[in-house]
């Protein structure tokens, strides 16, 4: 694992390759309000088999659970806010600076083809 983190990172932190990294996706909600749509999305990446670490922390500011996701390097940020709105989620994957915002189920399908 070593010899993977030493090669696989940035200034940010790690970059996990797909295949053997701990989870799928890192989902991170943003705001109270949108709690109810993080676990929502939660349970369907749950249900698809999808390995999800759910940051729901309300003590911290969005930048730095952020910070946070660059650092652990989990292969796909999944972001729910008032900024996507309900029913979407911004994806963004660790090895690439550009994020989409997609429905609940392109994310699902998405995140279905990364199962190793």
């Amino acid at each position: 694992m070593g010899v993977i983190v030493e090669v696989s990172h940035d200034e940010k932190g790690i970059i996990w390759p797909k295949s053997i990294a701990p989870y799928q996706a890192h989902l991170i909600v943003l705001g109270s309000k949108f709690t109810v749509h993080g676990e929502e999305i939660y349970s369907k990446l749950q249900q698809a088999g999808i390995e999800v670490l759910y940051d729901d922390r309300e003590d911290i500011s969005a930048g730095e659970k952020f910070a946070d996701a660059d650092l652990i390097g989990i292969p796909v940020r999944l972001v729910v806010s008032e900024k996507v709105g309900k029913g979407k989620v911004e994806w963004k994957e660790r090895s690439k600076k550009k994020f989409e915002v997609l429905p609940q189920e392109e994310v699902v399908k998405r995140c279905t083809f990364m199962v190793p």
